[in-house]
């Protein structure tokens, strides 16, 4: 009986020089191309937005943890650790929002590996785009997340202790005692043509009661000073924010203001409260104009001024949508 032909190498000893078989499978998985998600500029967008806002967030956290950092007898390794922890997963986020906006704009991982040290395969399975975009709109921004993290009587006793010469409310305060000092008028003169308690007038002035703008505004006029010159201030403890188009005016009045509030300190004082960190050209812009000058520069000036950076802060982030030179560039928060 003819038996069939034995397969193909069945039973043949493989000659030099023959080609091996390679399973289908194995050579499939070797140089098929890896798929990858379809290009995304909405995504990618809203990705570079997020990396802005984490650039700024880390900045806010380093000052906050610089200024600790000085203050080594009073504050806790626990409330350190927690800065320097929460600056570890603002860099996470920052680096997780870049690497999907790359790769939503449809260019190559390959040059973002060696930075991170990691295979391009690692990368791409590291930072998935549908789950860090949902993460990136959801994140929280550093204050609220610090405060949420700690035990109810630590937060308590984070904000007896906060710098209250810093707070919008004592920056008022100090600008209104200021023009009543150089106006020379009495707390009862004060209470007499306001019709309210001097008790009253004397919370007005130290800080302890937030005046309306009625009231601090007939202050000002009292004392024969323009309201207008702290009117910055008062929006500010009373949380109204300004359009977006006035951003960059009402930032250098609130600093201009800022400064009224400190005793008008020098331009050289000034800057030798940043420790020469600015220029003088910068620190003229930042009260002056024209436009905004770097996140780095308002900080310095509000910081030397008594200010709080958060505040500050919120009308930097506002004048990034105006369509104007801001000066909120990548390279001002390094």
């Amino acid at each position: 009986m003819n038996s069939l032909p034995p397969p193909i190498g069945a039973g043949v000893d493989a000659r030099p020089g023959d080609p091996k078989e390679v399973p289908v499978s194995a050579h499939h998985s070797d140089k098929s191309p890896r798929p990858g998600p379809a290009v995304d500029y909405d995504r990618a967008a809203r990705c570079l937005d997020a990396a802005r806002d984490i650039a700024e967030d880390c900045a806010i956290v380093a000052d906050e943890l610089s200024h600790k950092m000085c203050m080594v007898s009073s504050v806790s390794v626990a409330d350190q650790l927690a800065r320097f922890t929460e600056l570890a997963r603002l860099a996470e986020e920052g680096i997780s929002a870049l690497v999907v906006a790359q790769r939503s704009e449809g260019k190559p991982l390959a040059v973002l590996a060696p930075v991170l040290g990691r295979t391009e395969d690692r990368v791409r399975k590291k930072y998935p785009p549908g789950k860090v975009d949902t993460a990136l709109s959801q994140r929280r921004r550093p204050e609220r997340a610090l405060m949420a993290a700690q035990p109810p009587e630590e937060a308590t006793v984070a904000k007896k202790t906060l710098n209250r010469l810093r707070t919008p409310i004592q920056r008022q305060a100090c600008a209104l005692s200021r023009m009543q000092a150089e106006a020379g008028v009495q707390q009862r003169t004060l209470a007499a043509k306001m019709h309210v308690d001097p008790s009253l007038v004397s919370r007005y002035l130290s800080g302890e009661r937030q005046a309306s703008w009625g009231q601090a505004k007939t202050v000002a006029d009292i004392c024969g000073r323009d309201a207008h010159l702290i009117k910055p201030l008062w929006d500010t403890a009373t949380g109204v924010l300004p359009p977006a188009e006035h951003a960059a005016e009402d930032l250098r009045a609130y600093l201009r203001a800022l400064r009224y509030a400190d005793g008008a300190p020098s331009q050289e004082s000034i800057l030798a409260s940043t420790h020469h960190s600015i220029t003088s050209a910068e620190l003229a812009q930042a009260f002056h104009g024209p436009g905004t000058p770097a996140w780095t520069v308002v900080r310095h000036v509000t910081m030397a001024l008594f200010g709080l950076t958060d505040t500050a802060h919120q009308l930097c982030r506002l004048t990034r949508h105006t369509g104007r030179p801001s000066g909120l560039s990548a390279e001002a928060f390094g």
